[in-house]
Order: structure tokens, then sequence, then C-alpha cells
């Protein structure tokens, strides 16, 4: 009984370590709602909690498209430091882009270039340190070009 009790106290102590650990990352998106024209380009902005003194492993960032009919998209995907272009969408090749040198500020950015109608929904992006996992979205309307 004395080895369970030893193991018990182990596992629950380590997953309340890894509960309050990754309370402390936290992602905040600076706007909740973008509106841009077609064919036009815009930049998301997300923003996250660092502690300079941790954090400094990001193990993978995502950033997703889920349209109103549900269609979910991987515009951005790196894992270990590394690009995954293979996970990406083919209807976002070449024109995504993100911006990590902001990441040691505890910031991140989407740019998204040549919108188009179907590039409206909401945008999810998710990160996971070595402090914890976090994530938050916001919502993308592209309008139709408005003709003079």
């Amino acid at each position: 009984l004395g080895i369970f009790a030893a193991f018990c106290f182990c596992v629950c102590s380590s997953l309340s370590l890894s509960v309050s650990s990754a309370a402390t990352f936290v992602v905040n998106v600076t706007q909740s709602s973008y509106e841009a024209e077609e064919n036009h380009s815009i930049t998301l902005e997300w923003t996250f909690t660092t502690r300079p003194d941790s954090c400094l492993s990001f193990e993978f960032m995502i950033f997703t498209l889920i349209t109103e009919n549900k269609k979910v998209s991987v515009l951005f995907h790196e894992h270990g430091g590394v690009e995954v272009s293979q996970s990406q969408d083919k209807q976002f090749a070449g024109r995504v882009q993100s911006d990590k040198e902001l990441l040691k500020d505890g910031r991140i950015k989407l740019h998204v270039s040549k919108l188009r109608i179907n590039d409206s929904g909401l945008y999810l992006c998710e990160i996971q340190t070595d402090c914890g996992y976090g994530s938050a979205a916001c919502r993308l309307i592209v309008r139709g070009e408005i003709t003079k």
C-alpha cells in the first residue's frame, strides 16, 4: 500500500503541476473581428503571455480557418521551429506568412494576401510551448471588391 500511495502522490503532483503551469500560458487576440475586401491583404495578430526567463521552446504553432460550413483548413503549421508546409491547405499556398520575429515579444502575426470571399471565417491560433498550451480565435469577413 505504501508504494501505491507514493505512486498516486507522484502522479497527482505531476498532474496538478502540469495544470497549473498550463494556466500560465495564455493566447489572446488583439481584435475579435476583422473586415477586408476581396483581393486585398490583411494581417491578423495574437498576443500571448511570455516570461523572458522561460517559455523559450515553441513546440508547435498552428493557424487554422474554420468556415461557416465547418470546413477546417490549415493555413500555417510549424513544429519544433520548422514549417510543415505539407499540412497547409492548397488554397493558401503562397498567400500566407507568419511573422515569427515577434515571438520573443509575446506576439505573433499572420499575413494573408489576395483575399477571397471563402477566406471568411474563424481564424484559430494554437501554440504549444514548454510552459503550456494556449489558443484564441478571431473572425474575418471578406467582402466583395468594391468597384468604382
